[in-house]
């Protein structure tokens, strides 16, 4: 009897003690200024879905940049385009990547006193709600 209680007990401490993670989270935030004569900027990052359930990411906006783009490279007969899209379906206990040459964020019109080293916001809309992450803007040079 004394083992039961023990092990209830040892249950019930193990069930307070466990964090929820958020349904949504961010890793690996990376926010480029333009490269001289460009008018965009990009960001990549990982969006890891811990839910059961799929996300659908709805829109990204960000308060340094008039507009924010989902966009993803593919190449078709060796020709890589770059092609935006308007959302995006994590499934669930997945892991989205925006990387170099594959999804990514375009970030257009950067607000006069953004610049490298300045602070950027991500404001992710998806169905369940809003993400608001924050990563310092980097100069980009021609290998990045």
């Amino acid at each position: 009897m004394k083992s039961l209680v023990t092990l209830v007990m040892l249950a019930a401490l193990c069930a307070c003690s466990h964090e929820k993670s958020p349904p949504l989270e961010i890793s690996k935030v990376r926010i480029l200024a333009a490269m001289p004569g460009s008018e965009a900027g990009v960001a990549y990052m990982e969006i890891k879905n811990n839910s059961m359930d799929s996300v659908t990411i709805m829109s990204i906006s960000s308060p340094q940049f008039e507009n924010v783009e989902m966009h993803e490279t593919t190449i078709v007969d060796g020709i890589a385009r770059m092609r935006p899209f308007e959302t995006l379906v994590i499934p669930g206990r997945t892991t989205a990547t925006f990387e170099s040459g594959s999804k990514h964020l375009m970030l257009v019109g950067t607000k006069p006193d953004v610049g490298p080293g300045s602070l950027v916001t991500l404001e992710i809309r998806h169905n369940n709600g809003l993400l608001v992450v924050s990563a310092t803007l980097q100069a980009r040079l021609p290998s990045n």
